[in-house]
């Protein structure tokens, strides 16, 4: 169960509860895609890679899979819920979105959006692989500090490929390959397995205090 759990902890923070109140959480009408999270610093040991396929389907199911312990967890949204669960596995975590797991999650869907915000200076164009991009150059302001940044914005579906943002000799780049933009993604994917048998953790049971 544990193991279960801890695919929530790989998440940051992020602006997904105040997003998903707005509207669609991104701006398509369907998403797949893969991304690698690399953060790196002034020494080796610094270095994080974090990898997740995503799939999407509007307004508000998502699914994610990322790998922990060598192993593949799952973690699907929708109707209000979570669904936590190791795929092959007979197990699995059922809870309700409350706020502070969707500021976890929201590193997956953060920059979606920050895209109208980052899109005001552009600096060029490049190819990311066989995708055109518009290259804009951003600044934002969080704790205090100011990150700088650049994204690759492909230009046929106005979706981001490359992220680069760096702050107090910390890089972060999120890097978006594979991906399928408003094409068909099966609605099966979003439910949950039923060969899972899905319990509550006790903080989220009724009557549990918060």
């Amino acid at each position: 169960m544990r193991k279960m759990l801890a695919v929530l902890v790989l998440c940051g923070v992020g602006a997904w509860s105040a997003q998903a109140q707005t509207g669609a959480l991104l701006p398509y009408k369907s998403a797949h895609w893969k991304q690698t999270v690399t953060m790196t610093g002034a020494d080796a040991a610094s270095l994080q890679n974090i990898k997740a396929e995503l799939w999407f389907l509007s307004p508000d199911r998502l699914r994610v899979v990322t790998v922990v312990d060598g192993k593949r967890q799952v973690i699907l949204i929708g109707g209000g819920l979570a669904h936590v669960f190791e795929e092959g596995g007979e197990m699995g975590v059922r809870m309700p979105l409350q706020k502070q797991m969707l500021d976890k999650l929201a590193q997956f869907t953060e920059v979606f959006s920050k895209l109208d915000s980052w899109k005001k200076s552009k600096v060029g164009t490049e190819k990311v692989g066989d995708k055109t991009c518009d290259l804009y150059a951003f600044k934002d302001a969080a704790d205090g500090q100011v990150i700088e940044g650049k994204v690759w914005l492909w230009k046929e579906k106005n979706f981001p490929v490359r992220i680069a943002q760096s702050s107090q000799g910390r890089t972060v780049t999120i890097e978006h390959s594979e991906a399928e933009i408003n094409e068909t993604v099966p609605p099966e994917l979003f439910e949950p397995p039923k060969g899972v048998k899905f319990v509550e953790p006790p903080s989220a049971a009724p009557g549990a205090a918060k």
